[in-house]
């Protein structure tokens, strides 16, 4: 082995007493550098940003970070001073030090991060969740949260397990893992939105932990690129700068004409401003609640908010077939008061996610299991009903229903329905449902197909095409993803 090698810590184990080692496995010491700093200028990352690095170590990362931001704009994080001190020698040198005047607090705690007295545009933590307990997750994600600019964002890596690991405090060298669900709500708790991200990691998961002002709206439904990113950072406005991040639902920001949407597959700069309206922030608001996050696709709820307000002049009762979480269906009983109404909900799911028995083969080769695999992996389905059930306790006349269709839908009392909303990832169940219910909706009825016109869920279109081809009747395809059918007068 050639001293270049060994210096290296070519041939050393994670963990051992050498500055590359010690951080993890030497011969990934780059490709981790590499890859970190490539999603964090994906992201948006630019040089004036202020960036705090938990667990900066021997400036694996940091060694590219410090010369790419501005002077001053660096703070590292890390117990073992002389991690940073090998990282400096061997890595950055003392001349670049002085001339980016990077900030190094030396402690293992997340309070010190208040003696940076800045607010940061991004947070990394990379492999450092994955040797804490829970407690101490739940404590950096706080202060880290209370130093986040309102558009800012952290990116960490854990390591997703079907339990939580019980550990408290550091655990190192050992690794422990945690459910997508339990960081979510992690991330809830600190005032922060949970989001998986595509970005290979040798051993880890990456997931974004974002300020309520953060747009990540732009890679959602397509993959996390420097193309992406790119297109993303060079959208500017008339007068040169970049456009500012979406704001939140709750803020005080017209939406009419001229500003762009730009959310869950749909850009337009047609009029939006439903999204000021106070009632429609209330409900989605309310749909947040049910979900623990912002799926950013207000357009959506507010074709369903629309949909089911009309229904509510109707006689009849309520119908939703792929329930989840409930945050249409919560959105929507805000929205309507729903117990001054007199009617009743009745909420179908397997509260666990697709049930493999009744998705076909066209659904199949779509990927529809695939899709459910990952949603249930990654805490978007809900795994159980419990939470759903406490979630809807605030309302009177609701009934939830467990199981799958279309062995539940005898359990539907409901002599007239006014409206049904289908969203069940796959066609056989929902034909099934709209087969069952049709002589019960009432004429003018309202049917909200969430999938039907969504990327990669053509089999639900195809299957719900021949059904409206048997009646006679047509299914609007929606620029959302969704398809709307109201029933006509006289249609059997």
């Amino acid at each position: 082995m050639d001293l270049t090698q060994e210096s290296l810590g070519a041939g050393l184990k994670p963990g051992d007493a050498h500055y590359r080692a010690y951080v993890g496995p030497p011969e990934d010491y780059d490709l981790i550098a590499a890859m970190t700093f490539n999603l964090l200028t994906t992201l948006g990352l630019r040089q004036h940003h202020s960036l705090l690095d938990v667990g900066c170590g021997s400036l694996r990362v940091g060694r590219l970070l410090i010369p790419y931001l501005n002077c001053g704009k660096y703070f590292g994080v890390e117990p073992n001073e002389w991690l940073v001190e090998e990282g400096i020698k061997r890595e950055l040198g003392e001349a670049l030090l002085e001339i980016k005047r990077p900030t190094f607090f030396f402690a293992d705690l997340p309070e010190v991060i208040t003696q940076a007295n800045t607010s940061f545009d991004f947070a990394v933590a990379q492999s450092i969740f994955s040797h804490c307990g829970l407690d101490l997750i739940k404590g950096w994600l706080s202060a880290i949260s209370r130093s986040l600019t309102e558009d800012g964002a952290l990116v960490a890596t854990f390591l997703p397990g079907v339990q939580d690991s019980p550990a408290k405090g550091w655990v190192y060298p050992e690794c422990v893992n945690y459910r997508p669900a339990t960081m979510r709500q992690a991330a809830a708790d600190a005032g922060l939105r949970f989001e998986l991200l595509d970005w290979k990691h040798p051993r880890q998961t990456w997931a974004l932990f974002a300020a309520p002002k953060f747009d990540s709206g732009w890679l959602r439904n397509k993959p996390l690129t420097w193309n992406a990113g790119l297109a993303k950072a060079l959208t500017r406005n008339k007068a040169g700068n970049i456009t500012p991040a979406a704001p939140a639902a709750s803020a005080d920001f017209s939406h009419a004409e001229g500003h762009v949407y730009d959310q869950d597959g749909l850009r337009s700069i047609h009029n939006h401003e439903f999204m000021d309206d106070p009632a429609f922030r209330k409900a989605y608001q309310r749909g947040i609640r049910a979900a623990g996050d912002d799926y950013r696709w207000h357009w959506r709820v507010h074709i369903g908010l629309w949909a089911a307000a009309c229904a509510a002049r109707l006689e009849g009762d309520f119908v939703e077939c792929g329930v989840n979480r409930g945050f249409l269906s919560s959105a929507i009983m805000d929205y309507l008061n729903w117990d001054s109404l007199g009617k009743h909900f009745y909420l179908l799911d397997t509260f666990r996610g697709l049930d493999e028995r009744f998705v076909s083969s066209a659904d199949r080769a779509s990927g529809a299991v695939e899709k459910n695999k990952k949603s249930l992996t990654s805490g978007f389905y809900a795994q159980g009903i419990e939470e759903v059930r406490a979630n809807f306790s605030q309302w009177k006349n609701v009934s939830l229903i467990e199981g799958s269709i279309p062995e539940t839908l005898s359990q539907v009392r409901a002599e007239k329905i006014a409206y049904l909303h289908l969203d069940m990832n796959c066609s056989p169940p929902e034909i099934a449902a709209i087969q069952c219910f049709w002589e019960r909706l009432v004429p003018g009825a309202f049917v909200l197909l969430d999938d039907y016109a969504y990327h990669g869920y053509l089999s639900q279109k195809i299957a719900m095409d021949q059904f409206a081809q048997e009646k006679g009747i047509k299914i609007l395809s929606l620029p959302t993803g969704q398809g709307l059918l109201v029933k006509p007068i006289g249609n059997r």
